[in-house]
């Protein structure tokens, strides 16, 4: 199976981030591929159930037969399971990827794909978390993707690498702050987690990131660990 991961650049408007999302799933469908996973867009995520609809409708129409999987919604607060193309797959959005309670609870249940929106806050936080990903990928799912943006200003503004790591091996990266299409050609059944491997202690960076969105301190041996 051919998988494409889009990396999205976010532009002004959400009619824009539409228009560029669809242009991507159609240049996906051109390199052949079966599967689309599509990341979180911002001003997207805050569209009503009705724009929802039209916007999946516009995208369906242009994938011409394949899998679209548009990974998260404005309601998106904790792990959400669902089957798709790629089998039992796992929605996961913001803190609750690297919360070590969602990954074990996550862990047991045997997934065939997980696809994570962490919403890197800095280039060194980013650098990090495909780090960690890359780590628990054996243990976590078979097929980790790390579904992110570049761009954008604000609260918004989005710093994150999109990976398609598979088996705890990148198949494919970007880095860009640029629209990219990422893609991998997979052997199915998609290769087993092995769920008795030990996981990965979060990188000081992170975990400093998690105590802050909880209003606690993290005691770290050296100061420079959370530079």
């Amino acid at each position: 199976m051919k998988i494409a991961l889009i990396h999205h650049r976010v532009r002004d408007d959400a009619a824009a981030d539409a228009d560029a999302l669809i242009a991507a799933a159609r240049a996906a469908c051109a390199a052949g591929a079966e599967a689309i996973v599509c990341p979180r867009v911002p001003s997207l995520a805050g569209l009503s159930a009705e724009e929802r609809e039209d916007l999946i409708a516009r995208v369906d129409g242009c994938v011409e037969g394949a899998a679209l999987l548009v990974a998260f919604g404005a309601e998106d607060r904790e792990a959400r399971i669902v089957e798709s193309v790629l089998g039992r797959t796992a929605l996961v959005a913001g803190d609750a990827c690297l919360d070590e309670n969602v990954v074990r609870a996550l862990i047991a249940e045997r997934l065939d794909a997980v696809v994570w929106r962490v919403g890197a806050e800095s280039e060194l936080q980013a650098e990090a978390i495909l780090e960690y990903a890359l780590a628990c990928s054996p243990g976590l799912a078979g097929l980790l993707l790390l579904a992110e943006c570049s761009g954008g200003t604000g609260p918004d503004r989005c710093r994150g690498i999109s990976a398609i790591i598979h088996a705890g091996e990148l198949l494919d990266e970007s880095t860009s702050s640029q629209d990219d299409l990422l893609l991998a050609d997979l052997v199915l059944p998609i290769a087993a987690p092995d769920p008795d491997l030990m996981l990965p202690e979060l990188p000081p960076i992170l975990a400093q990131r998690l105590a802050v969105h909880t209003g606690r301190r993290v005691p770290v041996d050296y100061p420079a660990d959370l530079s």
